[in-house]
C-alpha cells in the first residue's frame, strides 16, 4: 500500500511519529478493501487511516493515551470515522480480525514512560512482541494474517521462541542506520488455509 498524499497526519508530542519502520510496514500491506483490520500500537494512526481510506473496517489500539487522542484527531482532520481504543495490547479488544498490523516496540531497553513504551521492547527487544503473539491467534479470523515489523536488533533466539506456532514470510526489508528492518506476514501453523492472501 502506497502512502496516500491526501491523508494528512499531524505528529503529536509524546507519540511515536511515522518513521522508516512505519512506512516499510505500510508498503508491505496488501489489499485490505472490505476486510476487518486491527492496528495494534497505532501511534498517530497513519496505517489505520490508510486502511480505512482503502475500504477496510478498522479498529486502532494503543496503550498510550496521547496516541489514542492523536489518532482520533488525525481521523477527524481527514474526515474519517475511526474506532480507537486505549488498551494494553488485546486487553480491551473484542472480536476477530482478518488482518492485524503491529509495529511493536523492538529496541532493547526498558520503558520509563509512555514515549519509551513505543520503542522499548525489553532486554531482548522481543518482550512486547512475545506477549502480542501469544494472544493474537485468539483475535485472528480463519485464514487471516498478521503483518509485523521486525528488527535485526531483536535477540534472535527470543524472536524464534516468540514466533513458535506461526509460519511466516518476509515481505520486504530496509537497511536503516545501525539495523535492518523487515516486514513479515504471519499466520498460525495450524491454519488449513495455506498461504494467506
Amino acid at each position: 500500500m502506497r502512502p496516500d498524499p491526501r491523508i494528512y497526519i499531524e505528529e503529536c508530542p509524546g507519540v511515536y511519529p511515522p518513521s522508516e519502520d512505519t512506512l516499510l510496514l505500510l508498503d508491505c500491506l496488501g489489499d485490505v478493501r472490505g476486510r476487518s483490520v486491527l492496528e495494534m500500537g497505532c501511534g498517530t494512526g497513519i496505517i489505520a487511516l490508510h486502511c480505512a481510506a482503502a475500504g477496510a473496517e478498522v479498529m486502532a489500539v494503543d496503550v498510550n493515551p496521547r496516541a489514542v487522542a492523536c489518532a482520533r484527531a488525525n481521523a477527524e482532520r481527514n474526515g474519517m470515522s475511526l474506532r480507537v481504543l486505549l488498551s494494553d495490547l488485546f486487553q480491551e479488544v473484542q472480536g476477530k480480525f482478518e488482518v492485524i498490523v503491529f509495529n511493536p516496540p523492538y529496541l532493547p531497553g526498558e520503558a520509563l514512560d509512555d514515549i519509551d513504551r513505543s520503542w522499548a521492547g525489553g532486554r531482548d527487544g522481543v518482550a512486547v512482541l512475545a506477549r502480542f503473539l501469544s494472544a493474537a491467534r485468539e483475535h485472528l479470523s480463519p485464514g487471516g494474517s498478521i503483518y509485523l515489523l521486525l528488527s535485526s536488533l531483536m535477540d534472535e533466539e527470543a524472536l524464534q521462541r516468540a514466533l513458535a506456532g506461526y509460519r511466516w514470510q518476509e515481505l520486504g526489508s530496509r537497511k536503516c542506520f545501525f539495523e535492518v528492518l523487515s516486514a513479515a506476514r504471519l499466520w498460525p501453523e495450524s491454519s488449513d488455509e495455506g498461504l494467506p492472501g
